[in-house]
């Protein structure tokens, strides 16, 4: 048997086969919707998962650092875990409504950034694309780099410093998948 996820804190498990995929964001993450209450209402998540076994680190790491970030407001709400006959393979969130971050939101990244080392913990990619925007307050996204290293100022001061840089870079690292409009002329 394939290996899963061990850090399984969330009261929630959702069956891989309830997900409808209805937008690609990243080559493992996508817009889903799926039932998460008892009614079976469909829920508008995301939802990320390994889908080769070398994934399945990730996906571990990702999930503690949820479980730590569970109740500060500094990320998406973690909805519960994604499994395949009972093995977890991945995680559903609350979707965020927002834009990503620019240089007109250093201050508030700056603030959540702070915040988040406040934890202890090393974001590890401070990417634009890992901000999300939302009325004038933020949240962090994308954990899979993520570690908890309390006392390790020198990493953190270097992650805080470079996020001006990190917020005004224009080439997409980080953006997951980039689809271009194409009008009818194919342009």
């Amino acid at each position: 048997m394939f290996p899963g996820v061990n850090s399984i804190w969330h009261a929630n498990l959702v069956d891989c086969l309830d997900l409808t995929k209805r937008r690609t964001i990243s080559p493992n993450a996508f817009e889903a919707t799926c039932p998460l209450t008892k009614s079976g209402s469909q829920t508008t998540v995301i939802a990320k998962l390994a889908r080769f076994e070398w994934e399945i680190p990730r996906i571990e790491q990702e999930t503690q650092a949820y479980k730590m970030l569970e109740q500060t407001g500094l990320a998406p709400q973690f909805l519960g875990h994604i499994h395949e006959h009972g093995r977890v393979v991945g995680f559903v969130l609350e979707k965020l409504e927002g834009r990503h971050g620019g240089i007109e939101d250093l201050s508030v990244c700056k603030a959540l950034l702070q915040r988040f080392h406040g934890l202890g913990l090393l974001h590890g990619d401070v990417n634009r694309y890992n901000f999300i925007i939302q009325q004038g307050s933020a949240k962090l996204i994308d954990f899979e780099r993520s570690r908890y290293c309390p006392g390790e100022e020198e990493a953190m001061n270097a992650e805080m410093n470079s996020l001006r840089d990190q917020l005004v870079e224009d080439t997409g690292r980080g953006a997951g998948i980039i689809f271009k409009e194409i009008d009818a002329d194919g342009n």
